[in-house]
């Protein structure tokens, strides 16, 4: 189970897992995406752009992730903890419902952590949405700090901003 550069042909894969995680949080009434965010033009974006990984096991889509420098214009509002040079921003985590709670989240965030310190990034930040409780407790246990919160205009509850610093 290797994390690999996201290609074109990856699309429908990386789409299938972003499906079926809205099902799974709506089933739990998680309403944090839709059928509108992330949509394909997204994660077609994100591959051209070379930001897109995925973790695939026997060719079966696992996990999926976007990470690189592009932070929302709301992250402005927030008071960061660190000076935020070189920041790394995480995008779209998701794990294939029938792949969760096996700690592939946690492998896909020792990955961007080993990206951000063979790149020197700074820190890494994030947003992560304050109705799913299952994604506030995974990056607070793997050490983000929550610093402030923002919001979208297309969800009620608010996004929780989260921090790690990296250089040590």
């Amino acid at each position: 189970m290797d994390i690999i550069k996201g290609k074109k042909q990856d699309l429908s894969g990386i789409l299938d897992i972003i499906s079926n995680c809205i099902k799974h949080m709506e089933s739990q009434s998680i309403y944090q995406w839709n059928k509108f965010y992330p949509n394909s033009d997204i994660i077609e974006n994100d591959i051209k752009s070379e930001h897109c990984y995925v973790l695939k096991d026997n060719g079966k889509y696992i996990a999926y992730v976007a990470i690189n420098e592009e932070q929302s214009p709301e992250y402005s509002q927030i008071s960061w903890s660190t000076d935020g040079i070189k920041v790394l921003v995480i995008h779209r985590l998701s794990v294939h419902p029938e792949s969760q709670g096996k700690g592939i989240a946690k492998k896909m965030l020792k990955f961007i952590e080993d990206v951000a310190t063979k790149n020197n990034y700074s820190c890494i930040r994030l947003d992560a949405y304050s109705g799913n409780e299952t994604a506030l407790k995974l990056y607070e246990n793997f050490g983000y700090k929550k610093v402030g919160q923002v919001y979208f205009p297309w969800r009620d509850l608010p996004f929780y901003c989260y921090e790690k610093n990296i250089i040590n």
